[in-house]
């Protein structure tokens, strides 16, 4: 599915380089310049958009040296055999129930929004983001282990393992802090990851191994991270000052703890 190529082959991809690079100086810059004046002991909406958007930039640089980018933007996202072929219609759409259930039941009932006003516009900007930056790295993941040669199941066990066990670390030493705003419920993490990570990842990645799709593949972590976005009700980029609170344990706080707040 991704084929070795020579970097920079493409005029485009120098300009993406440069766009991406440009937008991680400007961003970084005036998160130092916030570092400076405000505590860095409380959760801060601004700051965690400019965190965001570092990563998010950093994920599609990522993407574009494994050859994530260039297979995209060269592959159609559906291929016309796939159109008529009643399986693939099967595997996604229950793809697609999995994910929902997955995030809009299980991940909802553990999480908590502690009564954070919901701005739909820039909402669904941030999950959307959220969802191509994720995708585009565990895809990056995919085509680095492709290429060994073992094939399409070596690179889902793979993908699973080493994507599965970063992103957990990426949010417990830092996502889940200095990014998501306080939402978690500590009593069921497991049960999230059992019941939605761990599923939207296993069953994302056999479609991907199965269908070779990787749009369908970025469509489903859109779906998946802008349900977890509008669930938590991530504040907008101004940063209402009700957002504006102690730094919190990215595990989250115990059930009662949450009741008696």
């Amino acid at each position: 599915m991704f084929q070795s190529r020579v970097l920079f082959s493409e005029p485009w991809e120098a300009r993406f380089a440069i766009s991406a690079l440009t937008g991680i100086l400007i961003l970084a810059t005036l998160l130092l310049r916030l570092n400076h004046q405000r505590p860095n002991n409380v959760y801060d909406p601004q700051r965690a958009w400019l965190r965001a958007g570092i990563f998010f930039s950093s994920c599609f640089l990522i993407s574009l040296a494994a050859g994530v980018v260039p297979m995209l933007q060269s592959s159609p996202v559906i291929r016309p055999d796939q159109l008529s072929d009643p399986i693939w219609w099967t595997a996604t759409i229950a793809l697609m129930v999995v994910i929902t259930i997955g995030y809009g039941q299980v991940w909802r009932k553990g999480t908590v929004h502690h009564g954070r006003a919901l701005f739909v516009i820039p909402l669904l900007c941030f999950g959307i983001l959220w969802g191509l930056a994720t995708g585009a790295v565990l895809l990056s993941i995919w085509s680095i282990l492709e290429k060994t040669g073992f094939g399409p199941f070596f690179a889902t066990a793979g993908t699973f393992l080493i994507g599965g066990s970063l992103n957990g670390l990426w949010h417990a030493k830092y996502w889940d802090s200095r990014v998501s705003p306080d939402h978690n419920v500590l009593e069921t993490n497991k049960r999230k990851v059992l019941l939605a990570h761990f599923p939207n990842l296993i069953f994302s990645l056999l479609h991907l191994a199965v269908f070779s799709n990787p749009f369908v593949f970025l469509l489903g972590q859109v779906l998946a991270l802008t349900i977890s976005t509008y669930v938590m009700h991530f504040p907008p980029f101004w940063g209402p000052n009700s957002a504006m609170v102690p730094q919190h344990n990215p595990e989250g706080r115990p059930r009662a703890e949450i009741a008696n707040a």
